[in-house]
């Protein structure tokens, strides 16, 4: 009794002192907390001058992304092809194999007069004599691209990008010395654009403002609508500007500045950023007596802490052999880690390992596609679905992947588990037991549902970490009907869409898209969709058809299968989405 009464006495005394200990290094933040302000807004500091010389650097490589484009183009002969009677060409018509960011072209003559272009919008150039301009005569005399300054034109500023054509029938390399000048083709880069594409993402309403500057003139081209007098502000920069710096400025106060400069063919722009430092680290004072009244409210709750722990100490074996018949494994789950055999699907959409996809799809089964896509390339899978899993093995003809059943139902021979906790720890022993693995969520607002949103995302954070380091893909699988927005948009942020990305860049013809929806119709029903097919429903010729089917493939959306003596037609997973 007296060893026991002893052990105890051990055991509070340790108690106390890591009482005083927490206390103490508590304290000491509190007292160091002044100095937080500091680091923050250092950080602050540097982070702004990264995304500053971020921006800049998005728009240099715009505008020589342009220019490359353009001397592309210039190569070919069929740039003669643009009407020289109204300005409603399609560029694509040109480049479409080109995953362009040019807007508008227009064709100059060899005498400088305007004589085509592809927009509406440049209509009244038609005509126009551009022979005395430097945008015409540098690349007329250097037989080389050209890239203006930033040229204003009423209220409309922008950049022109004009490289010399030659007369030629066939491709020819660039440049062509030995042929003929024949005009110039130009295209105008709007200054407004350049804003919205790469300066507007990275500033914060209300906090930050901007101002794009001519550096050798000091001429103010673009800034914020909160700037009312920018030759005040500019008249109290530093000269030379640096980098990155925190300036007293009238108005705004301690404001931490950052520039970067964006060389525009013989024109240096400045891009600065101005963030006051009391809106950047606004509410640090409050924290810090927020911070010292949890101090206290910690300390009072330790002390009935310490009560609970002597409490719990008593039963300490007890608990112990509790939690040892608790111990969540794969072994009691009766879960193994094992790579299936053969092919069961085929690949029409690439994910990468270390990432985690959702699938908001209501109807296809695109969640399924992607498992099973993963394990015919060697990995073993684990599934955690709401669907019977013994009804999956038998329609996907799996023998060796694990599945999870999200159930609250007892079921025999298969495991059943609804617990974010339980699944977590499950699905962390499973991928550092495996070379390389495959986790299929199914119905992840069925958890949502069974748990709370905020232990599902503390979850899905902490899966997305652990990828990182292992040879793992997690597809996730959600009803969108069942979520709200915000719950859908914080799962997309911490997730990537395997069809999205790529699909915001594919345009298609009205006929493309009326030819992916005739096939997908025919795959619904079964039917066999050959090229002849194609060819008469639509009543086009055989090299149209080939044509239009050729890109649909190119472009991923359709696969071409021998059968026989035909070729028939499959709609892909990116098609489908694409449709809807």
């Amino acid at each position: 009794m007296g060893k026991k009464i002893g052990k105890d006495t051990n055991l509070l005394i340790l108690l106390l002192i890591s009482l005083v200990l927490v206390g103490f290094m508590m304290f000491s933040n509190v007292v160091s907390f002044s100095h937080i302000q500091t680091f923050v807004v250092d950080q602050l500091r540097n982070n702004q001058l990264i995304e500053t010389q971020h921006a800049s650097g998005r728009i240099e490589n715009h505008l020589l992304q342009a220019k490359d484009e353009m001397v592309t183009l210039s190569k070919f002969p069929e740039i003669n092809g643009l009407s020289i009677e109204k300005c409603q060409d399609d560029p694509e018509r040109v480049h479409e194999k080109i995953s362009s960011v040019i807007g508008t072209l227009l064709h100059a003559d060899k005498e400088g007069n305007i004589i085509a272009c592809t927009s509406p919008q440049y209509s009244s150039f038609l005509g126009l004599n551009i022979r005395n301009k430097d945008y015409f005569t540098i690349p007329q005399s250097t037989k080389e691209p050209y890239i203006t300054g930033l040229v204003t034109q009423g209220r409309s500023s922008f950049i022109v990008i004009a490289v010399p054509l030659f007369e030629s029938s066939t491709y020819t390399p660039y440049p062509n010395f030995n042929e003929q000048f024949t005009g110039v083709l130009l295209t105008f880069v709007d200054i407004n654009d350049l804003y919205n594409l790469y300066i507007h993402p990275y500033l914060r309403p209300g906090q930050n403002s901007f101002l794009l500057i001519d550096k050798k003139t000091n001429e103010t081209l673009l800034s914020s609508p909160d700037i009312n007098d920018t030759s005040l502000l500019l008249s109290q920069l530093p000269t030379p500007a640096p980098l990155a710096d925190i300036l007293s400025i009238k108005d705004l106060g301690d404001t931490i500045m950052t520039t970067s400069d964006i060389v525009i063919g013989h024109q240096t722009l400045r891009l600065i950023v101005l963030t006051p430092v009391a809106k950047a680290a606004y509410g640090m004072e409050s924290l810090q007596t927020r911070h010292l009244v949890s101090l206290v409210f910690i300390i009072i709750v330790s002390l009935f802490a310490i009560i609970t722990l002597l409490t719990l100490y008593r039963s300490k074996e007890t608990v112990e052999m509790e939690l040892q018949k608790a111990n969540i494994t794969l072994e009691r789950f009766g879960i193994t880690a094992h790579k299936e055999e053969g092919t069961y699907s085929v690949a029409d959409t690439d994910i990468s390992p270390g990432k985690i996809y959702l699938i908001t799809d209501e109807e296809d089964n695109h969640a399924h596609e992607l498992f099973l896509n993963t394990l015919n390339r060697g990995y073993a899978g684990l599934g955690i679905v709401r669907e019977n899993p013994s009804k999956l093995k038998k329609r996907y003809n799996l023998d060796k992947t694990s599945f999870i059943w999200l159930t609250k139902v007892s079921a025999e021979g298969v495991p059943t588990e609804t617990n974010i906790d339980v699944l977590f720890k499950l699905i962390h022993e499973f991928i550092t037991k495996s070379d390389r693995s495959v986790i299929l969520i199914d119905r992840i607002d069925y958890l949502i549902l069974e748990n709370s949103f905020d232990e599902v995302a503390r979850a899905l954070h902490a899966l997305h970490d652990l990828i990182l380091d292992h040879d793992c893909i997690i597809i996730i699988a959600a009803q969108p009907k069942l979520l709200t927005e915000d719950q859908l948009s914080l799962l997309s942020e911490e997730t990537e869409d395997p069809f999205g990305k790529q699909l915001g860049k594919i345009t298609l013809s009205e006929l493309e898209k009326n030819i992916l929806a005739y096939i997908n119709e025919g795959n619904i029903s079964n039917k066999l969709v050959t090229f002849k097919h194609i060819t008469s429903h639509f009543s086009i010729t055989k090299p149209t058809t080939r044509v239009k089917i050729s890109r649909l493939a190119y472009l991923g959306l359709v696969m071409i299968e021998q059968q026989g003596r035909y070729k028939s037609l499959r709609i892909t997973s990116s098609g489908r989405k694409l449709l809807k």
